[in-house]
């Protein structure tokens, strides 16, 4: 397949999977973010992960703000929206990549419901 196409196509795939979050509950304003990662060893080349940029509403995302990156955490291609940043998550995502070969996909959620458990211990 066309490397391009795939990735305008993933790209595509992660913004819309922040929006799905955000109109869900899953995720709130500018919190939680999401990776997917395709290709690898089973492929015959290597992975390319995309990764959902930081400081954006999640709804607002579009794919050119999505970057590319290796499994070395380099940004191969940047997003085409200037002055993105990388999530915080994104070192996150890159053990779990590694401890679970399998993986293809992270997602981390700041759902109302998990705010609000943390609110259900007094003490803590």
């Amino acid at each position: 397949g066309d490397l391009a196409e795939e990735g305008r196509t993933v790209r595509a795939l992660v913004a819309q999977l922040c929006e799905y979050f955000f109109k869900a509950g899953w995720a709130t304003g500018t919190g939680g973010g999401a990776s997917v990662r395709v290709g690898g060893p089973s492929e015959g080349r290597p992975w390319r992960v995309f990764v959902a940029p930081s400081g954006l509403q999640k709804e607002d995302i579009v794919g050119d703000d999505i970057f590319e990156m290796d499994m070395e955490q380099n940004i191969t291609v940047p997003s085409k929206t200037p002055n993105l940043r990388l999530s915080a998550c994104t070192p996150l995502w890159f053990v779990v990549y590694r401890l679970r070969p399998k993986a293809r996909c992270v997602i981390h959620t700041h759902s109302i419901n998990a705010l609000m458990a943390t609110l259900l211990d007094a003490t803590e």
